[in-house]
């Protein structure tokens, strides 16, 4: 046996070649009478060919779970492993007259007799060439709206969104994200949700539960595309979590009952929807996110051919294709996106009582705390400290002239009335 396997067999082919020596034998008056087999070695060859002959298992790396499919069955699609579903198999392999506890099994789905699976992969790379035709820029095209920017915003997203799937960047994320604004009933969400085929569907989601830092960050990997329905309830300290998430490559977490933090890797690119236009909160911009206006319902009753809009993608990305947001593409999104910004009370205050200066005008150089306690002489509402932090973004998104001195950074402004 030993010669056998070391010469001619590899380690997979053990019990083929013992059971073709064993039958040998027993042809020979003499010879196997009994077994070669330890009863242990026995027991753990008869529930391997029982498994293998029954079922089909696969671990999904992006669920994290064992999936099964019933071998010789109506059934043809994977569903998860569950505790029922271990029992039913313990039970059929005692039916058989195999002498095996429920750890034997769990100690079988639990090994690498049990092959890695990952679903966006297969997908993608089983998309077979690309015929040539424009499909994306296509796919955005069923939004109508009066941005002339939007085709080419959604194009380089909808490219990111793929290149994470596949891996191209671990050392940034998807930071950018569509927010589709517009009344309801114009199919927002429904438009979010055919963006994912069909066989990649379970990696849809449409909230995320900010309550909870840790499972936010855990959707990262778990999820390909969310959807931040109803962007609008989303607070201004929720929002700056979010920017961090958006901009993460990967996710350091410990797993529930787990000693040590690994590294999971992120798959989730990021959507939104809202019914209300201000929505935006940072002073300092908004190069994150892509608003646009929903300008009539958008048609979501078309037929999308998949497989070659994800073809044409992956053509594009290994031939080079830029799938990120240049210098230019920034500069769009910070003009088209002031529409969308809200405008805090304090920012309103200021500009009923001060305009920038020209440097052909007089004016007078103030320190954003002078400005601030001259708005404060102009309300009878108490302006609260804290928002002296943030005046000087501000001042400087209005476009203030500035400059640094040894009193502080100072601003040029001209005092209204």
């Amino acid at each position: 046996m030993r010669r056998t396997l070391m010469h001619y067999f590899h380690e997979t082919d053990t019990d083929a070649i013992r059971t073709a020596f064993r039958n040998a034998y027993q042809e020979m008056k003499g010879f196997g009478s009994r077994s070669s087999l330890g009863k242990e070695q026995e027991a753990a060859f008869r529930l391997e060919e029982f498994l293998k002959r029954r079922y089909e298992f696969r671990f999904n790396t992006v669920l994290g779970d064992v999936e099964y499919r019933q071998r010789d069955s109506i059934h043809f699609y994977f569903k998860p492993m569950e505790k029922r579903t271990r029992n039913s198999i313990a039970l059929c392999a005692l039916k058989e007259g195999l002498q095996v506890w429920d750890r034997d099994i769990d100690r079988f789905l639990t090994s690498d007799f049990v092959p890695f699976y990952n679903p966006v992969e297969e997908y993608l790379c089983d998309v077979g060439r690309w015929d040539g035709t424009d499909r994306i820029r296509a796919l955005a095209r069923l939004v109508p709206c009066n941005n002339p920017h939007w085709e080419e915003l959604f194009y380089r997203w909808f490219l990111g969104m793929v290149a994470h799937w596949r891996g191209m960047d671990r050392q940034h994320g998807n930071s950018t994200s569509p927010l589709l604004v517009g009344p309801q009933e114009y199919r927002k969400s429904t438009y979010c949700r055919i963006l994912l085929p069909p066989e990649l569907r379970f990696g849809y989601a449409d909230s995320l539960d900010f309550s909870s830092k840790q499972e936010a960050e855990r959707a990262l990997g778990r999820f390909f595309l969310i959807n931040l329905d109803e962007f609008d309830q989303i607070t201004e300290s929720q929002q700056g979590f979010l920017k961090h998430l958006l901009q993460k490559p990967v996710a350091n977490l410990r797993k529930p009952y787990g000693t040590t933090v690994r590294e999971m890797r992120r798959y989730a690119s990021f959507i939104g929807t809202s019914n209300q236009k201000d929505l935006l909160t940072d002073p300092t911009g908004s190069r994150r996110f892509i608003c646009i206006e929903v300008t009539a319902p958008i048609d979501t009753n078309v037929a999308i051919n998949y497989r070659q809009l994800y073809a044409q993608a992956m053509s594009l990305i290994y031939k080079g294709e830029r799938y990120w947001l240049n210098d230019e593409d920034e500069a769009v999104l910070r003009r088209t996106n002031s529409e969308f910004e809200q405008i805090s009370p304090l920012e309103q205050l200021y500009q009923c009582c001060f305009s920038s200066a020209c440097a052909d005008e007089e004016g007078e150089w103030l320190t954003a705390m002078e400005i601030f306690n001259y708005l404060q002489t102009r309300t009878r509402d108490k302006l609260t400290i804290n928002k002296v932090s943030l005046f000087g973004r501000i001042l400087r998104k209005l476009d203030t002239p500035w400059k640094t001195t040894n009193r502080g950074t100072l601003y040029h402004v001209v005092k209204l009335g």
